[in-house]
């Protein structure tokens, strides 16, 4: 019988253990101040203290108390962790735009034992809220509100803007670059431009190219002498630099004789020009042998002014070693 009673007090004691741990719990809250100006805020802190081995499920709020406090700013969970109990605080930040008497109500935190299903509840205090609005001395004459204080911005607030415009400046210059290049067919990526090969190379290649043509054999002696005149020109050109193609014959012998190329040579060259002329202008007809000679003698005057080129490079180079010897 006794061994009967003394299991019966263990199994109540079990079955009880919860309910009483339970009845240690407490719920608190508290206000900084109980009076605020209409518009201020005002921290309020919420809590509850159980013993180990309980769970709380936490109040969640919206962004009102009431229909007169609103909340500004919910903090998180702060957790103290004591040897036989834990303290769980939270902070609001509220505030109310009414005047009034306002009540806090009371919040419910609901917890149970870990490993039972059965659910306790503890209640924090009701606080209460004075809001009240600033005296107006009606007696003294009313002043003008004034506007906020403008600040001149710095360069970290203007740099945002500045590198915005850059960019929009950006790519309005490559949409009208994007167009012009359509609008004249023009490749928008073109390789780079190789470079121009040498007067001489360039002279001596047509001339051959002129003589394998064969044009004055076939009748047509106007345009033979034509494209001639125009290959050594454009030779010249390149060579001294001066605008040949638009120069006549006699112009371009007296340019030549002030850059003292060979007399000889610039003779031969002479009579092929004003024999050109002769043809393009006053229908000559000139012999096989003289159509031979023409070319020949601009070949000649292309291969003599470039190795004058040539023999001065050399000459200077001659000259250097000598120089520095002798120093």
């Amino acid at each position: 019988m006794k061994r009967a009673i003394s299991i019966l007090i263990f199994m109540l004691t079990i079955i009880l253990s919860p309910a009483v741990h339970a009845q240690n719990v407490e719920a608190f809250s508290s206000i900084d101040s109980t009076s605020i100006m209409i518009g201020d805020q005002v921290t309020m802190e919420i809590g509850i203290g159980i013993p180990n081995g309980f769970t709380v499920d936490w109040p969640t709020f919206a962004d009102t108390l009431t229909s007169h406090i609103e909340i500004l700013k919910t903090d998180k969970i702060d957790t103290l962790v004591e040897t036989e109990k834990l303290t769980l605080k939270q902070r609001l930040l509220i505030t109310s735009f009414d005047s009034g008497f306002f009540e806090i109500p009371a919040v419910t935190f609901n917890f149970k034992h870990e490993g039972d299903t059965t659910q306790f509840t503890a209640n924090t205090n009701k606080l209460f809220l004075n809001v009240y609005t600033p005296v107006v001395d009606t007696s003294q004459a009313f002043k003008i509100i004034k506007g906020p204080i403008s600040e001149p911005y710095t360069f970290k607030e203007a740099l945002p803007w500045i590198l915005l415009a850059l960019a929009i400046a950006a790519i309005v210059i490559l949409v009208i670059w994007y167009l012009r290049k359509r609008k004249r067919n023009q490749p928008v990526f073109s390789r780079k431009a190789k470079p121009l090969p040498p007067p001489h190379i360039t002279a001596i290649k047509k001339l051959e190219e002129l003589r394998l043509a064969k044009i004055w054999q076939q009748g047509r002696m106007k345009l033979y002498y034509t494209q001639l005149t125009d290959i050594t020109r454009e030779y010249m050109e390149g060579r001294y630099h001066f605008d040949a193609l638009e120069m006549t014959t006699d112009e371009i012998l007296e340019t030549l004789k002030e850059q003292k190329a060979n007399k000889e040579i610039v003779g031969k060259l002479g009579a092929s020009l004003h024999l050109a002329d002769l043809v393009k202008f006053a229908k000559a007809q000139p012999t096989a042998l003289e159509n031979d000679l023409s070319l020949s003698h601009c070949v000649d005057f292309v291969n003599e002014t470039k190795e004058v080129i040539v023999a001065q490079a050399e000459e200077e180079k001659d000259v250097q070693p000598k120089t520095e010897k002798s120093e």
